[in-house]
């Protein structure tokens, strides 16, 4: 023998805009305001709940973003409601021991004149076909607190039965039987609807009551998944939304799983069609209402009358982009930045275009490298959209060098000189091809070789360019000294020294004779010798001098020697 085993998907909306209870529907992932109760059922049929919290396995949160795409291993339902909601509870487990859980949340209803709570739930279980009592079930009811009573219509006790209207077979078996009950039948109902109206109830004190059970027998089993629509104006009517430039058709769809519709104008004096989807011709004027009644199968609800009004969701919605987006050759410009849509209203999904008709989408529209026209598509709900055009301007810096003309040491070449600047652009020097390496002496350059200008717009583009400067050497330095000199004191050329041209250091200058003997030393180009030694007169003869001094611009010793004559 198996327990019965239900799932149920909860929707709670209201008809007006009311402030909903907190955490009603979960969406603070959390059992907050909502009590939870455990407990057992007895082999008559009688369940006992005590207060016992959130209980692993039977009082369970799922969420959407860990448990997106997860099924319910038996009616292969997802486990989170896909009424768009980010929490669901399931209240039960598939474990076998004469379980019984609760849940109940307690408030006051709002002070409208009309409140209706909607349930979308489906219902799988497992059929032992025990007596009545013995089956497992699954409750939700509405007590009124105020009056202390339960709400007449409807009280929901689903309880297992192969001919439940609407319910389909499953081909699905319970993998965790006892006996021979794995055989025992499966049978689910599809997403279906049902409301409880409160009309009437305003400003009374209410409380849901949801309760799920094993079998009696302690051999079937029955849970039950939980959710609730936490939104101030939730309909169970869609397709009523709209562009404010929609034209075409539109089509209503009621709740699912009534038994019959009949849709109705706003004060149900005129029958506009019946079925669960109703299509209009052409798109009403917003605000128009329609009424919608519907009939549930019996014994799975109350008749009630739901209503909605035609609106556009992209109503007062602003796009707005700028003309002109200017970036660089190398890098392009990113359509998405916040700057390009600055103003525009929120909400809007951003696509990207290369052509009016938006069939090409751009590659990347965060790099965007071509000049050009492109189209921004703004999308809101039901495809509604915007589209704007934006131009692409990708501005390089310029800059025009003319080559400087060749410097003779020791002029330099000042690389600043061989353009012509503007005052938007900045530049900077640099000694090497990839800009890294600045250069300090940019204006005063002293070797041949290639130096470098980067020049960078207001829009952060930058080019580099190079420059061939040309520093040619000093002529070849000239160090010599005369053959002769007559140092008889008549004031022609009566001294010897070295005659120098060119960059050369003097270090110093010896005078020896053709024994080797040191006549004469100077370390000045100034001091010249006038053929004596040690204030004596020398005879005449041949003598021989040793020039020592460095080449600075090459950096290199010179030493030099030659022959000197006195005549007297």
């Amino acid at each position: 023998m198996f327990k019965n085993l239900f799932i149920l998907f909860l929707l709670i909306s209201v008809k007006s805009f009311a402030q909903l209870p907190a955490n009603i529907g979960f969406e603070e992932g959390s059992f907050n305001h909502w009590n939870c109760s455990a407990g057992s059922i007895d082999r008559a049929g009688v369940i006992t709940l005590h207060n016992s919290g959130p209980l692993p396995t039977r009082h369970t949160l799922f969420n959407r973003a860990n448990d997106f795409g997860k099924l319910d291993p038996y009616g292969n339902f997802p486990v989170v409601c896909p009424n768009g909601s980010n929490y669901s509870v399931r209240l039960g487990n598939d474990s076998v021991n004469h379980q019984a859980e609760g849940l109940n949340y307690t408030f006051l209803a709002p002070n409208i004149p009309t409140y209706s709570l909607v349930f979308n739930y489906a219902v799988v279980f497992q059929n032992p076909n025990h007596q009545y009592f013995e089956q497992p079930k699954f409750t939700a009811h509405v007590y009124d607190i105020t009056d202390d009573k339960y709400v007449d219509c409807p009280a929901f006790d689903f309880v297992a039965s192969s001919a439940l209207p609407g319910f389909v077979l499953s081909a699905t078996k319970a993998v965790l039987a006892i006996g021979n009950a794995k055989d025992v039948a499966i049978y689910y109902k599809p997403w279906s609807t049902a409301t409880i109206n409160l009309t009437g109830y305003a400003g009374k004190l209410l409380r849901l009551e949801f309760t799920t059970n094993d079998c009696t027998y302690n051999a079937h089993f029955g849970y039950a998944y939980i959710d609730m629509d936490e939104g101030l104006s939730a309909s169970p009517i869609t397709g009523n939304e709209i562009c404010s430039t929609q034209q075409a058709s539109m089509t209503l769809k009621g709740p699912e799983g009534f038994e019959s519709y009949i849709w109705y104008n706003e004060d149900l004096s005129l029958v506009l069609g019946t079925g669960q989807n109703f299509t209009i011709a052409q798109v009403p004027p917003e605000a128009t209402k329609y009424a919608l009644k519907v009939f549930p199968y019996v014994g799975l609800g109350c008749e009630d009358v739901l209503f909605t009004t035609i609106k556009k969701v992209d109503d007062g919605l602003t796009l707005k982009v700028i003309d002109t987006i200017r970036g660089c050759p190398e890098t392009g410009v990113n359509l998405t930045d916040k700057t390009v849509t600055a103003g525009s209203s929120d909400g809007f999904v951003y696509n990207y275009f290369l052509d009016a008709s938006l069939t090409k989408h751009v590659r990347d529209s965060t790099s965007v490298v071509l000049p050009g026209t492109y189209y921004i598509q703004a999308m809101v709900p039901l495809g509604c959209q915007h589209v704007s055009t934006i131009h692409v301007k990708l501005i390089p810096p310029i800059i025009t060098v003319t080559q400087p003309s060749p410097a003779v040491y020791p002029a330099t070449v000042d690389i600043t000189k061989t353009f012509v600047k503007q005052d938007s652009f900045t530049y900077s020097y640099y000694s090497d091809a990839s800009a890294t390496i600045l250069l300090s002496n940019y204006t005063a350059i002293s070797k041949s070789g290639n130096y470098y200008i980067k020049v960078k717009n207001t829009y952060g583009c930058e080019l580099v360019t190079v420059v061939q400067a040309v520093c040619l050497p000093p002529p070849p330095y000239i160090v010599t000294g005369p053959n002769v000199f007559t140092p008889n004191n008549d004031g022609i050329n009566d001294n010897f020294g070295m005659h120098i041209e060119g960059y050369v250091k003097f270090d110093d200058l010896t005078i020896f004779n053709r024994y080797g003997q040191l006549m004469f030393t100077t370390k000045s180009q100034s001091t010249t010798w006038d053929g004596k030694f040690s204030g004596h007169d020398l005879p005449a003869g041949t003598y021989y001098w040793i020039f020592n001094g460095i080449d600075t611009y090459y950096n290199v010793p010179i030493k030099k020697s030659g022959y000197i004559s006195i005549i007297r």
